[in-house]
Parts: structure tokens; C-alpha cells; sequence
């Protein structure tokens, strides 16, 4: 069985190659998260051109942690099949993943799957094996496309649309300014002894009518020493405890972001 696979790593001219998009896609998933589209540019909007024909918009895919583009200025055009004169039936366009296996081939589309007509519309099934587990084939619902007799009546978007890390920092930003959420930096110092763990409590002091909620380790200034807690106490205090790695008593300066919720 393999062990830890090192992924940002150099490795000798003549090895093999060792990096596979699964690898990528693992930690791309970390950061972006499952599924979704991202906001940026015109996060693959929808327009019915005809009865026929529904134009997806350029925007950044994420299926399972692999990414798909329609580049700027370009589109998608997905073909709806005919409807039927009094039944009624939903399409899905879906983005598609699908791979041979690890290290194998893989395959990214743009497809139209289409459903059952009826008295009743329901939507046609989809294929949403979980990648990281070894799934093959993973379908993306980007849009369902509702069909009542001959028409298109609506095209309804089914996916999330996944922020920008400046757009989190802007929400976050407002947030603060509607007074809802709080942060504050402070500094403490830590005397740790050679090759042990030592700690102190903080007390920081929460705005009027606030109240802290969380403590996040930001900063420790000393290689030598390593983050070993920062967790908010529910009496109010911030335990701090650093890790030294020496031989050699060291005296740290860590910094934490205190977390203050309106009350």
C-alpha cells in the first residue's frame, strides 16, 4: 500500500512521472470545495436562444476538485431535443467528469440530459460518484431546462456559485462594519523551556455589548517554536501554547486574531 505521496515536489529527470490531475484535483477540492462555479465573469450564465437551444456563458467549473473553462468571449451551446404537444418534460445540462481510473483518461463535457415526457415533469437521473473515493463519473447539474409542450417555459440554475477569496474577505470587511462581527490582534509571550510545551491564558477584552467566540492562531515569531493550541475558553480567556523544538529555552511572541460575536 502507498503511503504519503508527495505532491509539490521535485523529483529526478528520469523518474517517472508521478503527478496525476486526481492529485491536483485533491487539493484544488480543499480550497474550492466540491462542486460549484465560480463568480468571476459571467459564471456561466444561461440564455434561450430558441426551443431548441439554450447558450451557457463563460465561467470556471469545479467537478470534485477539476476544473473546466469557457473562456471569455466563448460559450456553450447546448441542444434541447423537440418537446412533445401535451406533455411536459425537464432536461438537465450537466458538466461531466469522467475518468478511466487513476493515472488513466479523463473526459470533461458539456452535455443534455434529457427526461422523461409526462403528464408530470421530473428530472432524468445523474451519475454523482464521489471522485475522491475512486468514482468514475461525476455529473454536475448546472441547469434544468423545463419543457412544456413544443416550448422551453424556464431554465432554472442549479449550482452554487462559489466566491473569490477577495470577495470572502469583502463580506467579512462588511460584516464588520455592521457591527456584527469583531476581530482584534494580540500579542503574548510565551518563555517555553528547551524541547517542552508551555502556555499562558489571555484575556483579551471584547468591544461593548460583544463577545468572544473564537481564537485563531496568526502569527509566532521564532522558528524554533510551533503553534501547539490557541483556543478560546469559555470563561472568556485565550489559552496560547507553543511547542519547542530545541534545545535551547526560547522566549515567543505569538500573535492570535480574537473573534468577537454581537451579542
Amino acid at each position: 500500500m502507498a503511503g504519503l505521496k508527495g505532491i509539490t515536489v521535485n523529483t529526478a529527470p528520469e523518474a517517472e512521472p508521478h503527478i496525476y490531475a486526481e492529485d491536483d484535483a485533491a487539493v484544488f477540492q480543499t480550497m474550492f470545495g466540491e462542486d460549484g462555479v465560480s463568480s468571476i465573469g459571467q459564471a456561466c450564465k444561461a440564455t434561450v436562444l430558441s426551443n431548441n437551444k439554450v447558450r451557457v456563458a463563460d465561467g470556471v467549473i469545479c467537478v470534485g476538485g477539476h476544473f473546466a473553462r469557457i473562456p471569455y468571449g466563448e460559450y456553450e451551446d447546448c441542444e434541447i431535443a423537440n418537446g412533445q404537444s401535451g406533455k411536459n418534460r425537464n432536461d438537465i445540462i450537466v458538466a461531466r467528469f469522467e475518468t478511466t481510473g487513476t493515472g488513466g483518461i479523463d473526459t470533461y463535457t458539456c452535455e443534455v440530459k434529457q427526461g422523461t415526457p409526462g403528464d408530470a415533469a421530473t428530472d432524468p437521473e445523474l451519475t454523482q460518484d464521489n471522485l475522491y473515493n475512486g468514482g468514475k463519473v461525476r455529473e454536475l447539474p448546472l441547469y434544468r431546462v423545463k419543457i412544456e409542450g413544443i416550448s422551453i417555459v424556464a431554465v432554472e440554475q442549479m449550482f452554487d456559485v462559489v466566491p473569490t477569496n477577495a470577495e470572502l474577505i469583502k463580506t467579512v470587511t462588511e460584516l464588520n462594519g455592521n457591527s456584527f462581527i469583531r476581530t482584534e490582534i494580540i500579542s503574548v509571550t510565551v518563555n517555553v523551556p528547551a524541547a517542552k510545551t508551555a502556555g499562558v491564558f489571555s484575556t483579551p477584552i471584547p468591544p461593548d455589548g460583544f463577545e468572544l467566540v473564537a481564537a485563531i492562531p496568526t502569527n509566532a515569531s521564532g522558528s524554533s517554536c510551533t503553534w501547539a493550541t490557541c483556543k478560546a475558553q469559555s470563561d472568556g480567556t485565550v489559552y496560547v501554547a507553543m511547542r519547542n523544538w530545541t534545545t535551547s529555552a526560547a522566549n515567543i511572541h505569538p500573535e492570535y486574531t480574537a473573534v468577537y460575536l454581537k451579542k
